[in-house]
């Protein structure tokens, strides 16, 4: 979910409070010599920028106030874990407002355009595109990692579809919460309104991530941080 008009002091001074931190975090403990030695995980490592940033042009727009779109993270956190997770939503964001630079022109002058680029937007939808689903994810895979139960369909269907399914309703109860907390009228009363769509995204985004999370745990294992071979189909 994105933000289309700058946020208030309060919302935007709430979210950063929230997104430094974690940032940080996800830059320190990322494992970067991991991705730096093997080209084909920085190859998947920008491409998967690229990618979210396309998707995430898939918008619907809401009282001109915020756009819901696919978010995707929940097989972004499965294929890179929890810090790099952070760090390609991050980066898909930035790369989203310059790919939005020319398709405002088709309304605009150039000029007017450029003016119309604001980060400012960065902290809210981090938190609640990135951070929220990113977080849940995480928390979806420990879970998965500590049934008795051993199968790999418990880790591709268990947490990249139904666990992509619930995070879309708890993307939207979080924006309203956020957005209740921090008084932001206009917001709250778009997802107040329209909180349907949230409901109506969950098998959609259940279904995306379910079949990209069983192709790449089939097909590239290794390129799956979160998934334990050894753990999952040992008898």
């Amino acid at each position: 979910m994105n933000l289309l008009f700058a946020p208030g002091a309060n919302l935007f001074w709430t979210s950063c409070a929230i997104a430094s931190p974690a940032l940080l975090i996800a830059a320190i403990t990322a494992p970067w010599r991991m991705l730096l030695t093997e080209s084909l995980r920085q190859h998947a490592f920008f491409a998967a920028i690229l990618g979210l940033a396309i998707i995430w042009l898939l918008q619907v727009s809401v009282w001109s106030a915020i756009a819901i779109h696919p978010l995707m993270m929940i097989v972004t956190t499965m294929v890179f874990g929890w810090s790099f997770a952070l760090l390609i939503g991050g980066g898909a964001l930035v790369v989203l407002e310059i790919f939005q630079l020319p398709l405002r022109t088709a309304n605009m002058d150039w000029d007017m355009a450029l003016a119309q680029f604001d980060l400012r937007t960065f902290p809210v939808d981090f938190v609640l595109s990135v951070l929220v689903p990113a977080s849940w994810a995480w928390l979806m895979i420990w879970l998965v990692d500590h049934w008795k139960f051993k199968n790999p369909f418990t880790y591709f269907w268990g947490v990249g579809f139904f666990g992509a399914m619930i995070s879309c309703s708890l993307i939207g109860a979080c924006s309203w919460l956020l957005f209740y907390i921090t008084g932001s009228e206009i917001q709250l009363e778009a997802v107040r309104e329209h909180f349907w769509i949230f409901v109506l995204l969950t098998f959609p985004e259940g279904f995306l991530n379910g079949i990209l999370a069983t192709v790449m745990t089939v097909f590239y294992p290794e390129l799956v941080k979160t998934y334990r071979d050894d753990w999952y189909t040992r008898d």
